[in-house]
């Protein structure tokens, strides 16, 4: 056997460390070309398929890859995590059976380590089987262990609850969730995964309303805040009053994810108080921060910009809304503004948790479509609950701003983007070609024809589709209509190879608008263009994938879809990294 190359393990915990399943998918996909042998690359490959939402191809990969011969908790395991994913998307005996599955795989990872977490695991899954007695003496033992009784992180007193969840203890076990959600080492997301567990649990369980809200009460994730507030001068006598009033609303709500600009003065104090908290700050910025740092901080005064900065170093994540220069457009502040809005919604559908909007507002009605005023007043729009914190409409003037660099740019517009291609189709010969190109196409054309008051232009080139569409509910539609035409068995009636499918990517964002001369037809053209065509080809064949705009600002509808994080993409060529998710829906 060689020895394994470290070169190609030092490439999966970079990948692993910022999360970019992508990444590491591809880098241990080229590790097992070279090094067919190195068992963590073949374990790694289906843990990344796993964690992109695709339990499936991670189970064929999880079988080729021969993980369980591996050996390890770790690799045994994973078989049941994807055995279990694959049990919550079935019903009826099916799901009954992949449970059942899921669990024994579970017991063999617990009996090759003993270890608590893949015991608690054989213990829930055989509960959602239906297998009550059994289950709960394998709790039992998990709840009698020094380490889960005594322990010395969240994930270990989180068994310990589940282990007497499980045996039916509802009790014990709210109290134990919540002395697990105190724990200084409990993240958001550690919160979130938990709860999302212990619903799955209840919704199995006969115990009465009351029991139920206070058991998913204990274990309840953190508000997600979407914040906004007027900009101010510095030295303002006010400053530390609207400072105190911050911090006891999230005293009070316990939030610990926010989501906002950061802006001189309200948006600063905000992401100050909640870095002061240990929460995660997403700062979400309307364009390119040399502009926005002119429009938005300088004009507040010098303090404010050694303050943004420290903001900015320290926030978990900074986005830009759009990568276009300041166009003198409050449309910008306004697309801006609905997309943390979207984030914020988005993570806390997520997390399964509430989200209010936390305001610093004078009172005054907008009198435009952009400024605290127009926010708060989209925030009501969508229904959400705000928490306005009052200030005096006469406040220190600020500075002029400087003059932004961008006075003439082209027509731009907000819209939505779908890149599809068929995999294995440089494969197909003449006669599947000429199958392909009726079939394949033509029912894609067909969606399209339905939904033409939406579709703003179309091209295609040999398998490759690029659609611009009016919004993100109906590219949404049109690209899981195009999916379902295009299921593997319609593949194979036709005779094309059943491995083959469509990849599609959604993208939402402003683009340019031009006539194009040689087609005759307008056309649509931008890095958000480019951006949206360099997800497609990572994208898993029968899937949908979007982007984090995409899916934060598909307000239509919004319940006839559900979007599932997948995590992030390194794009090449100063793309930057990108956020995405699994688009589903409960209507196909």
């Amino acid at each position: 056997m060689q020895p394994v190359d470290r070169d190609f393990h030092r490439q999966f915990d970079d990948a692993l460390r910022r999360g970019d399943m992508f990444a590491l998918f591809e880098r241990t996909r080229n590790a097992i070309e070279a090094q067919p042998d190195d068992p963590r690359a073949r374990y790694l490959q289906a843990l990344a398929m796993a964690r992109l939402g695709e339990p499936h191809a991670a189970l064929r990969l999880y079988d080729r890859n021969q993980v369980e011969h591996i050996g390890t908790e770790d690799a045994v395991a994973l078989k049941g995590r994807l055995l279990k994913d694959l049990a919550v998307r079935a019903s009826g005996e099916e799901q009954v059976d992949l449970f059942r599955q899921s669990s024994q795989a579970y017991r063999q990872a617990h009996q090759l380590s003993d270890g608590y977490f893949s015991g608690i695991n054989a213990a829930t899954t055989s509960f959602l089987a239906g297998d009550v007695a059994e289950a709960c003496e394998m709790a039992e033992v998990i709840a009698r262990r020094p380490d889960v009784t005594d322990p010395r992180d969240y994930f270990a007193a989180a068994s310990g609850a589940e282990a007497m969840l499980v045996c039916g203890d509802v009790g014990r076990a709210t109290s134990l969730y919540a002395e697990a959600r105190r724990r200084t080492d409990a993240s958001p997301g550690m919160i979130a995964s938990t709860a999302r567990q212990v619903a799955l649990i209840a919704s199995k369980m006969d115990i009465s309303e009351e029991q139920r809200e206070a058991l998913l009460d204990s274990i309840r994730p953190t508000p997600v805040i979407h914040f906004c507030g007027h900009m101010f001068a510095a030295g303002w006598e006010e400053e530390e009053e609207i400072a105190k009033a911050i911090r006891e609303i999230l005293d009070e709500t316990g939030a610990l994810v926010a989501y906002g600009p950061l802006a001189c003065g309200a948006d600063i104090l905000v992401a100050e108080a909640i870095l002061a908290r240990g929460g995660e700050l997403h700062v979400v910025l309307p364009f390119a921060e040399e502009d926005f740092l002119k429009t938005s901080v300088v004009v507040g005064g010098a303090e404010w910009v050694e303050r943004y900065e420290k903001a900015r170093d320290a926030a978990s994540a900074v986005t830009y809304a759009t990568q276009m220069r300041c166009v003198a457009d409050d449309e910008q502040f306004a697309y801006c503004s609905k997309l943390v809005m979207g984030l914020a919604q988005l993570r806390a559908s997520v997390m399964q948790a509430e989200t209010f909007q936390l305001a610093v507002w004078d009172g005054v009605p907008a009198t435009g479509i952009a400024g605290t005023a127009a926010d708060c007043a989209e925030w009501a729009r969508k229904g959400g609950q705000s928490r306005i914190i009052s200030i005096p409409a006469d406040r220190p003037p600020l500075r002029p701003a400087a003059p932004i660099g961008m006075s003439h740019h082209p027509n731009w517009t907000l819209r939505s983007m779908l890149f599809a291609d068929f995999a294995g189709f440089s494969r197909l010969d003449e006669e599947s070609l000429s199958r392909f190109l009726e079939v394949v196409m033509g029912r894609i054309a067909t969606v399209l024809d339905r939904h033409s008051g939406s579709v703003l232009s179309r091209n295609s080139w040999g398998d490759a589709i690029y659609v611009v569409m009016s919004s993100p509910a109906e590219a949404a539609r049109i690209a899981v209509e195009i999916q379902a035409e295009l299921d593997p068995q319609s593949l194979h009636d036709i005779g094309l190879p059943t491995e083959g499918g469509m990849r599609i990517s959604l993208h939402h964002g402003p683009i340019f608008e031009h006539f194009d001369a040689v087609q005759g037809a307008r056309t649509f053209y931008g890095t958000e263009v480019t951006l949206a065509a360099r997800i497609e080809p990572r994208v898993p064949v029968g899937a949908i994938y979007t982007t984090q705009p995409f899916a934060a600002l598909i307000e239509a509808d919004r319940n006839e879809y559900h979007f599932e994080y997948v995590g992030t993409m390194d794009l090449a060529k100063n793309y930057g990294v990108r956020t995405l998710y699994r688009l589903g829906t409960d209507w196909r």
